[in-house]
């Protein structure tokens, strides 16, 4: 196979460089080690969408969705709000609806939980990432979220399976953090869809 590049109207013919087989192995090996993480959603994946509707039924009323993560999750949780908040301004939406809660280091009501505490009211919903081990802000969070009366979901891996005990629902992506972590991006990126599909289904 051959790719033709045009350059200031003339066309130049570069041959593709074939990537070796230990590179390909690499790729194939990871992707082998995804699957059952994709897998365990894949099981989830009616749980999923009723969260994506609920999502979308809590913003409409008026309902915020605050997200938190421990330690690299907090990447998934950021993603996530940032995400939501994407997909309602195709339909006009106010982003300020999705937060990130992150622990402030100023020693001043810091902790997620004690700003959980200060923001969160009845009916919203509170989402929390934990691919690897559960930090002990992360368990505030889910009593502080609960006690205001939101919501309270958790996608959890292997080593953080007992967050589920915490909180309203929860999925586990049984696995270990990095792969848990990737499935949880996996999951953020399909509640979106969902959420975005159901925002159009109810306001027609």
């Amino acid at each position: 196979m051959s790719i033709v590049v045009r350059r200031t109207g003339q066309a130049m013919r570069s041959t593709e460089v074939k990537p070796n087989r230990h590179s390909v192995d690499v790729v194939l090996g990871h992707l082998g080690e995804i699957g059952p993480a994709v897998a365990a959603l894949r099981r989830e994946s009616s749980r999923l969408a009723e969260w994506g509707e609920e999502l979308a039924r809590v913003k409409l009323r008026g309902g915020r969705i605050f997200a938190a993560g421990s330690k690299g999750s907090a990447h998934e949780a950021d993603r996530f709000t940032i995400e939501l908040a994407v997909h309602d301004s195709r339909n006009g939406g106010d982003g300020s609806a999705f937060t990130t809660i992150t622990a402030r280091k100023d020693g001043e009501g810091g902790s997620i939980g004690a700003q959980l505490t200060e923001h969160v009211r009845k009916g919203d919903i509170v989402v929390l990432f934990a691919s690897g081990g559960i930090a002990d802000d992360l368990r505030d969070a889910a009593a502080a979220a609960k006690s205001a009366g939101a919501k309270v979901w958790a996608l959890t891996g292997k080593e953080s399976k007992d967050l589920g005990q915490l909180v309203s629902e929860a999925i586990c992506v049984n696995t270990d953090p990095p792969h848990a972590e990737e499935a949880h991006l996996v999951a953020v990126l399909t509640l979106c869809e969902c959420f975005d599909e159901s925002i159009r289904e109810l306001t027609k």
